[in-house]
């Protein structure tokens, strides 16, 4: 039902979420409640039909893990993603598409698992948006509704095209943001002299350092479409970066890259970076380095500084964790209180996406080593 709460103007709701994306889901929420739906949406499909996030507003969590198993990013199964395609063939990106355009494409499908779905979750209904197209995907917005909710009237259709506008401008400003990111880390590694490439989640160059580009003018790594290249020992550069992204991936990589044109072998180390909540799939993912930073503390210090963004005491914290020292003596050498370590730590497992010791050595061992 519609909130009888003060209208807010929509640049508001969604500027604040592009701002801080955790927000989204109030967002979403807010539109959901003036169009009268149960369920607002914001979804990227990838070029390959694979889905980078998937925010969905009041839906259990194992129900988008369903919508994932079952392939609901593909236009041969899911009638919302069908309805789309055949519009941006047509011509038109950014159509508002509704139940009359389900309707359609419906009896084109392949299959009804996503229509079974739907009827499961009770989502029949709704009418959607593209915000972003382009090689990448695509980045929809959506309304979904329930048997109850009805399908959308015109007044709710025109509702959501007012916060569509909005919803929009936002998402290409997140993007955009989260791409800034990139140019960030590379700027950081070209002031410790590293080169170094940084990649988005699909795996594909944002941003790189001066000596990291110098590399591939000499063609001794390869960049197409986007993608870099190169055959290496024990895997090729494209078979690392494309594991280093993947959401069941590795969390570091070492490799050689052999040329007949350069005299020594070009030796390559890959690290994963944290995810983000609600990031679009703009925010770097990983980072590949030609010449890492010295092993000593000092280097070691600066690459976690680089790469997830710790403080220098957190560094200074993590590298005595991965001495073996304990929280005492880590706060008499510190001369902080155990407390203070305590929270650092807690702080250090945040910036590194780690869920304990154990996995905090694992990933510190990658970088010590």
């Amino acid at each position: 039902m519609p909130s009888a709460t003060p209208f807010k103007d929509w640049n508001d709701v969604f500027l604040a979420a592009a701002l801080e994306p955790d927000r989204w889901p109030d967002a979403l929420a807010e539109m959901a409640a003036r169009t009268g739906a149960s369920h607002g949406q914001l979804i990227g499909v990838g070029g390959a039909r694979d889905i980078p996030f998937n925010i969905v507003t009041d839906l259990e969590e194992r129900r988008l893990r369903e919508f994932v198993e079952l392939g609901g990013g593909s236009p041969a199964l899911n009638f919302r993603v069908a309805a789309s395609v055949q519009g941006m063939a047509q011509g038109n990106y950014d159509a508002l598409l509704h139940e009359a355009d389900y309707d359609t494409v419906l009896p084109l499908l392949q299959s009804d698992r996503y229509v079974q779905w739907c009827d499961e979750v009770d989502i029949p209904y709704g009418c959607q948006t593209n915000l972003v197209v382009d090689r990448a995907g695509f980045i929809g917005l959506a309304t979904l509704r329930k048997r109850r909710d009805g399908r959308t009237n015109a007044r709710q259709r025109k509702v959501f095209a007012e916060a569509s506008v909005a919803a929009r401008r936002a998402v290409r400003l997140q993007e955009r943001l989260e791409g800034e990111q990139a140019l960030l880390l590379a700027g950081a590694f070209e002031a410790i002299a590293v080169t170094a490439y940084v990649l988005d989640g699909a795996g594909r160059l944002q941003a790189m350092t001066r000596s990291a580009e110098q590399l591939l003018s000499d063609g001794h790594v390869l960049l197409r479409d986007g993608y870099l290249e190169g055959a290496g020992t024990p895997l090729s550069l494209a078979q690392a970066a494309a594991m280093l992204v993947a959401a069941d991936g590795m969390d570091h990589f070492r490799l050689r890259l052999d040329n007949l044109q350069r005299p020594q072998p070009l030796f390559l180390e890959g690290f994963r970076l944290p995810t983000h909540s609600w990031s679009l799939g703009r925010a770097p993912r990983a980072i590949i380095v030609a010449k890492p930073p010295a092993r000593d503390r000092a280097g070691i210090a600066a690459l976690l500084s680089i790469l997830y963004r710790m403080t220098a005491a957190e560094a200074d914290v993590a590298i005595r964790l991965f001495e073996g020292k304990s929280r005492s003596e880590i706060s008499e050498a510190r001369s902080v209180t155990v407390e203070t370590i305590r929270g650092q730590i807690k702080t250090i497992y945040a910036k590194t996406g780690t869920e304990g010791e154990a996995a905090l050595m694992r990933l510190l061992a990658a970088i010590m080593a």
